[in-house]
């Protein structure tokens, strides 16, 4: 079932580029958005949560955007913004992570 999965996407690809394109645009939000809001956080002297983010990023600085909405507005919109624009490519790598965990077992 994976492979035809696959194969679908492969012969597709007027569907994959545009999701690609807007994965990869989110992921550089994301990565810019970890980067301030870790810089953010050791800057305020928060340790706990700068660590937090520089360790597991994509909940750590969601929750940092959370609890600390003042401290860098801008950041905050690009972490939820890459968020948003990535959920395409997270939501296929997860289907086919589902996908490839019941067809071996």
């Amino acid at each position: 079932m994976l492979n035809t999965f696959l194969e679908y996407y492969t012969q597709h690809p007027w569907l994959v580029v545009p999701l690609a394109i807007l994965s990869a645009v989110g992921v550089g939000l994301l990565w810019m958005g970890w980067l301030t809001l870790m810089i953010t956080a050791f800057g305020q002297k928060l340790w706990l949560w700068g660590f937090a983010i520089l360790l597991l990023p994509v909940p750590a600085s969601q929750g940092f955007a959370l609890r600390y909405r003042t401290l860098n507005p801008w950041a905050n919109r690009l972490v939820w913004w890459g968020l948003v624009l990535s959920l395409p490519i997270l939501a296929l790598t997860a289907w086919w992570a589902v996908l490839a965990l019941t067809a071996q077992g």
